[in-house]
């Protein structure tokens, strides 16, 4: 019982870290000089890995 509790914890704990790195990565992207590569399904940048879809 106590194993649940602390993994419980650990698993709250690590949902509020990703959420933070989920925040640094969107701005991160959001102020990158995009460098895409492109497929003929997506581009991606090299330099902060966002991708968008080219197919519609």
């Amino acid at each position: 019982m106590n194993e649940a509790l602390r993994l419980r914890a650990e698993i709250a704990r690590l949902e509020v870290d990703l959420e933070s790195l989920k925040r640094q990565l969107s701005y991160l992207q959001k102020e990158c000089a995009h460098e895409f590569v492109e497929t003929s399904l997506a581009r991606t940048c090299s330099k902060c890995l966002q991708t968008e879809s080219l197919y519609y």
